[in-house]
């Protein structure tokens, strides 16, 4: 996969490369060898500037953590050759796709101790979807401004009908299509789960304390704007999960 990736990534650079080899071969004059080398360096920095449609990250190095945008532990683990994701209360996302709407996030990932929270739609990390998957379902989670709105497995539809094992690898792709979110889950390569839930419009109400005196709380309605973002991952406290094999695709 890693193989392929990479070939995706520098497709042109490689043709734009070849033709260079080929035309310099020929033998041309001085003049033409100048002009195929500006027409090749042209070439080469339209393809560098073009905005990527996908980002494929493997998490097998450290250094693959250079683009993620985050705070706790997501840490390379020579182990596992994947990333750990725990102790990170705001989560961590990817740099490049933060003005993303539509797209397919992938991974490969293992469930160590209570789940693992995958981040969506993140314009920044007070911000986004959470999708949060355990061994029985999937919570799913909005965090507005730094405050949380969480719905049950069961009332969201996301159950499962035979529970994930820790420490086994699994497959997840989610894809964001407007404000439908497309979950499957597969083990081997064999589907296992295939549902839908719809991000929530309109507003949130979360209620704040007045102060000393007053028990009496304040509700304050904050607006759902989570038509585009970033995605990535979180775990708070002691959750636990490995993660490899990352690829953020448009749609």
């Amino acid at each position: 996969m890693k193989v392929y990736y990479f070939f995706k990534s520098y497709l042109f650079d490689i043709i734009a490369s070849i033709l260079a080899v080929v035309l310099a071969g020929l033998q041309f004059s001085i003049f033409l060898s100048v002009v195929v080398i500006v027409i090749y360096l042209f070439v080469i920095i339209y393809l560098r500037s073009r905005e990527k449609d996908f980002y494929f990250i493997p998490l097998d190095d450290r250094k693959n953590k250079d683009d993620w945008i985050g705070t706790g532990k997501f840490e390379y683990s020579r182990i596992s050759e994947s990333f750990l994701i725990t102790q990170s209360d705001p989560g961590y996302i990817y740099s490049k796709c933060l003005n993303w709407s539509d797209y397919r996030y992938k991974f490969d990932f293992k469930i160590r101790k209570s789940c693992l929270g995958v981040v969506l739609r993140a314009v920044n990390l007070s911000n986004y979807v959470m999708m949060q998957i355990n061994q029985a379902g999937i919570r799913p989670h909005l965090r507005i401004n730094g405050g949380w709105n969480v719905w049950e497995a069961a009332a969201a539809g996301l159950v499962f009908d035979k529970k994930l094992a820790k420490e086994k690898w699994y497959t997840c792709e989610l894809t964001c299509d407007k404000d439908v979110i497309n979950i499957r889950i597969f083990y081997n390569k064999e589907l296992l789960f295939d549902e839908e839930w719809i991000i929530p419009v309109g507003n949130i109400v979360f209620s704040f304390p007045r102060g000393p005196g007053d028990p009496q709380p304040v509700n304050i309605p904050f607006p759902i704007n989570l038509e585009y973002g970033s995605a990535g991952f979180r775990n708070s406290g002691d959750e636990k999960a490995l993660i490899k094999n990352v690829l953020i695709e448009k749609i």
